[in-house]
């Protein structure tokens, strides 16, 4: 399994597009944190920290009225976190276990922007980050958004800096040069990783042992 992450207009999503079209399982944290939020265990956690007032006459979750309790808070945004997060990272792990144990994928990644914020990093084989210069994410927020360039800017600082993600990155798409370019280097990625992964199922097979003993056979017996 393999994590893919990237900030706000990096191009995260574009890579995740193309890697899906190649035949890979993506895992989608946004979609799975969406779907969570009706779960009644999760609903059931909210309601007893955040009360009443949060949910509708017909038991359905207010989120914009959570939104707006919980986001002014940074104790109450790491206690919504502490709720929901467990409940993502359990659906992420079994939707990539049972696309890696259906043998149909090449490869199968978790696409999430809070994959080493979130600590699910460590569940990773590996950690994929696309990153783009900053000048070029806030003119793409700017154009996407309709938001001013301060507003732009500090979206991208509320997030976690690309220097630090770095750190936990094995793979770096740079996402500076535009789409298609964007698309050859996924392609790229995309061949590396499953030719490291096709020669270390190799290396260590019981009939990789087998086929070098027989050739060093050969290569002896050449030689006498």
């Amino acid at each position: 399994m393999i994590g893919l992450t990237g900030g706000i207009a990096s191009g995260k999503s574009t890579v995740t597009a193309r890697l899906s079209s190649l035949g890979a399982f993506v895992a989608d944290a946004d979609k799975v944190s969406r779907e969570i939020m009706s779960d009644p265990k999760v609903l059931s956690r909210i309601r007893e920290e955040f009360g009443g007032s949060v949910f509708a006459e017909d038991g359905g979750l207010l989120r914009t009225e959570l939104a707006l309790r919980v986001f002014s808070s940074e104790a109450r945004t790491q206690l919504l976190n502490s709720i929901t997060h467990p409940a993502i990272a359990e659906r992420l792990l079994e939707m990539a276990s049972e696309a890696e144990k259906s043998g149909e994928y090449p490869l199968v990644f978790v696409d999430a922007a809070l994959l080493i914020e979130s600590g699910f990093y460590k569940y990773c084989d590996s950690v994929w980050l696309v990153t783009a210069d900053t000048s070029l994410r806030i003119r793409r927020i700017m154009d996407r958004d309709g938001l001013s360039y301060d507003e732009a800017k500090a979206r991208i600082e509320r997030q976690m800096p690309d220097e630090d993600k770095l750190r936990y990155a094995d793979t770096v798409i740079e996402n500076d040069s535009g789409i298609p370019e964007l698309i050859e280097k996924t392609d790229a990625a995309f061949r590396r990783e499953i030719e490291a992964r096709d020669r270390a199922q190799y290396e260590g097979s019981p009939d990789n042992d087998t086929y070098i003993d027989e050739i060093n056979g050969v290569y002896e017996e050449e030689e006498r």
